[in-house]
């Protein structure tokens, strides 16, 4: 496997690194690439909501001028993929990178973790798009539990493909929270390299020395329900953190929080700090048949001294705010996430959250950008 020649056209070039990402969701792999400097300059995504933000975000005056494309990816063959590489001077990408559909793969689905599912099958249509666009590098990010699932052998058949296309393959995963994310999640890349490139992960070791409060303690008091999109700050920045992700801005978008019902918030005030749902009175929980069927997260108080638990569907698993009985605001869980405050999310309210909770940690996606950018030294 080479390189190859890249061919520049007249009028339209870009001396940044080239990517696709395809299964993008709402933006975070791309947001974390574009930090680390690449351009990408194409992004398929079948969900429309998540299309809107990333139209929102990537093709109206943020980075970089992203071609959007709401298909299924089923239905985007490798050819398109490629013309619009070759609008901007390459005959292939630099990266093609993506995150197929995970709910499958997760332990916290127990009722479709198995290969009838067919949202475990879409990580081959990553792989076919590999084979027809032959990316200098590859990059695959999913759920951890993707290595154990079916006992590793989604995780083989990866490894093994991706092998035989030509690429060495490195897996590694990553802790969100060692990466300067205030949240503990973790995550498995695979990277591939034309085989002889050396390739490395990045070294974040020691960095997970952000809190949640040092992360969201700007953001403004809100009520349960509160359906105000754009608020004002409530204090000036008082992290490092938090000034990093305002950027100078005097309000925030996206203070959006979910109406519980005067039962679901009076469960909330007996849930301390690092609390859950073992908290509340036997006699405030009378319709859940089953209390043993309970998660650990679920009615989840998360600490303020510590990073978060992983933001995971926080809205149907009630992750309740440090200090405020209420859930998280869509602006405080994509802090969480490391997204900076003028990336809007866009959509219904409980789109808007499932768009954050499914994304890549901006943080985390920059340093393995920037670690596939200094395997191709570009």
């Amino acid at each position: 496997m080479t390189h190859g020649a890249h061919t520049v056209q007249p009028g339209r070039s870009t001396k940044k690194p080239v990517a696709l990402d395809v299964f993008s969701g709402a933006g975070g792999l791309s947001e974390g690439f574009a930090q680390a400097g690449f351009f990408t300059v194409a992004s398929v995504e079948a969900h429309q909501h998540a299309v809107e933000t990333l139209r929102r975000n990537h093709v109206r005056g943020r980075r970089y001028p992203t071609e959007v494309i709401c298909e299924d990816v089923r239905l985007v063959p490798g050819a398109r993929l490629a013309e619009i590489c070759n609008r901007w001077g390459l005959s292939r990408p630099h990266v093609l990178m993506g995150g197929p559909p995970c709910r499958g793969f997760s332990r916290s689905n127990m009722r479709t973790r198995n290969m009838d599912n067919l949202e475990n099958h879409l990580f081959l249509e990553f792989l076919r798009l590999v084979r027809e666009l032959a990316p200098l590098t590859v990059v695959i990010e999913n759920v951890a539990d993707l290595v154990r699932f079916e006992n590793g052998a989604v995780a083989n058949q990866i490894r093994t493909a991706l092998g035989e296309m030509g690429y060495e393959v490195h897996r590694e995963i990553l802790n969100a929270v060692h990466y300067g994310v205030p949240q503990r999640r973790s995550r498995v890349f695979f990277v591939g390299v034309a085989k002889g490139m050396a390739f490395s992960f990045p070294n974040g070791e020691g960095a997970g020395d952000i809190t949640l409060w040092s992360a969201i303690s700007d953001l403004p008091s809100l009520p349960n329900g509160h359906a105000v999109d754009e608020m004002p700050y409530r204090t000036p920045p008082l992290t490092a953190y938090q000034s990093q992700r305002r950027n100078a801005r005097a309000s925030v978008k996206n203070n959006l929080v979910s109406r519980n019902n005067d039962l679901v918030v009076e469960r909330y005030a007996y849930i301390p700090q690092g609390g859950n749902w073992e908290n509340i009175p036997d006699g405030l929980m009378w319709n859940y048949a089953d209390r043993s069927r309970c998660h650990h997260w679920i009615y989840r108080r998360l600490p303020e001294d510590d990073p978060s638990i992983t933001i995971m569907n926080y809205r149907k698993n009630m992750l309740i705010h440090p200090r405020e009985d209420r859930g998280l605001s869509v602006r405080e869980a994509a802090r969480i996430q490391s997204f900076d405050d003028d990336y809007r999310f866009c959509g219904p309210l409980m789109h808007q959250q499932q768009q954050v909770a499914n994304a890549v940690p901006p943080l985390l996606a920059r340093a393995v950008g920037r670690a596939v950018r200094n395997t191709l030294g570009v």
